[in-house]
């Protein structure tokens, strides 16, 4: 097959590592989620194309084996997001059998959906979340504004198929409510041997300089408003009152940092809260294996799935997280994590003190957690997304919502 997928950011592999890269071209979980898809597939045998903006002025192609990556010359920016006028109409030049774009990402769905207008062929979109007009700055809230009011439900009613995370977010999410019937179900993935290591705990701490009888709480994604690191620190204030040598990991970078590193001043606990920046990809594991509990306290809706929670699983730790979203398919409690109340610091701090004082739990967790996961990988994914492609392309939806 001749797929297409558009997405507004598609990460620069080579650059992850440089310092200002996250500023110029930020990314998180969709665009990660539409690169190892489209990676997978290309895999398959499937020729991939590509179309996204680059992270500057400059338009570019890059070639791989079966795939190509169409980079569109940024022409403005909204907040943090890159704009291309070149990626409405460039990619007409390109025949294609399928388009997919990921949405709530602008000027990437609605490209899709003109191609496919254009050149008759079916357009799907992966929902990731709900646009929030919440967080950010006043240009970014302008846009998601803008995007919810006047263009996400012509997208919606035009896709052939809508793709959710989660059945919970299907359920859950005001926008998607009145598509049910055309909605399937398929989840993000990870790369489970990407996420795991063959270190014990012990060896993790000691590459890391954590002291071994340390109780760890990790914290690994965006450091921005929704995902509740705020939320995180007030509650490990608490926690350290009864454990000591309690430590708190914010792997990962974003527009909080200084924030909260004057928060963690402020609450007395600066000695105790590690801030570690962009963390490389050969590290992450690392930091999952030497953590005793992983912490995910989303706040909003913009959190559909968590992949963090899946790569906590992989590395056999329990979660504590937000009962909100797409989380509770993927953290079931009391099976593999414990969920909370959005925004409750007492309740946070309760559930991460409960889990501390109990190994058995810790363990009994975890160990599910990596059964679950590997139902998970992108294999599998990229295997059930391929399958709908040819599903829709023969006209036979009649199982649709049974995918």
């Amino acid at each position: 097959m001749k797929i297409g997928y558009f997405i507004g950011h598609f990460p620069y592999i080579n650059l992850i590592n440089t310092p200002n890269y996250i500023k110029d071209y930020a990314h998180g979980g969709t665009e990660i989620a539409a690169y190892n898809l489209a990676i997978n597939m290309a895999n398959r045998g499937n020729e991939i194309e590509v179309f996204t903006t680059s992270i500057d002025s400059q338009e570019s192609i890059e070639i791989y084996s079966n795939m190509r990556i169409h980079r569109n010359p940024t022409s403005f920016k909204i907040a943090s997001a890159n704009a291309s006028f070149k990626l409405i109409y460039k990619p007409l030049n390109y025949d294609l059998d399928i388009v997919h774009a990921h949405s709530p990402i602008p000027y990437s769905d609605l490209p899709a959906l003109l191609y496919s207008k254009r050149k008759k062929v079916p357009f799907i979109l992966t929902y990731q979340f709900d646009g929030q007009e919440t967080g950010g700055s006043f240009m970014r809230n302008a846009g998601v504004y803008v995007y919810n009011k006047f263009f996400i439900n012509k997208v919606l009613d035009s896709a052939d198929v809508i793709i959710a995370t989660t059945e919970s977010y299907a359920n859950e999410s005001p926008f998607l409510r009145g598509y049910k019937d055309k909605i399937v179900i398929i989840p993000n993935g990870i790369n489970i041997e990407e996420v795991t290591t063959s270190h014990t705990q012990e060896e993790c701490r000691s590459i890391l300089g954590l002291a071994v009888d340390a109780h760890v709480i990790l914290f690994f994604g965006s450091l921005v408003p929704y995902k509740g690191p705020k939320i995180l620190l007030k509650a490990f204030k608490m926690v350290k009152n009864k454990f000591p040598k309690a430590k708190l990991i914010f792997a990962g970078r974003g527009e909080m940092l200084d924030e909260l590193s004057v928060q963690a001043m402020k609450l007395d606990v600066v000695d105790d809260v590690i801030f570690t920046g962009f963390v490389e990809e050969e590290k992450k594991s690392l930091y999952f294996k030497a953590a005793d509990i992983f912490c995910l306290p989303s706040t909003t809706m913009a959190e559909s799935f968590g992949i963090a929670n899946l790569e906590a699983m992989a590395s056999g730790i329990p979660i504590v997280a937000s009962n909100l979203g797409g989380i509770p398919d993927i953290v079931k409690n009391g099976e593999n994590g414990l969920l909370i109340e959005p925004g409750n610091v007492q309740n946070l701090a309760d559930e991460l003190i409960y889990l501390l004082n109990n190994g058995d739990m810790r363990k009994k967790l975890g160990d599910n957690g990596r059964k679950v996961v590997e139902n998970f990988s992108w294999d599998k994914i990229a295997m059930k997304t391929e399958q709908l492609y040819r599903d829709i392309l023969e006209g036979d939806l009649s199982k649709l919502n049974q995918k």
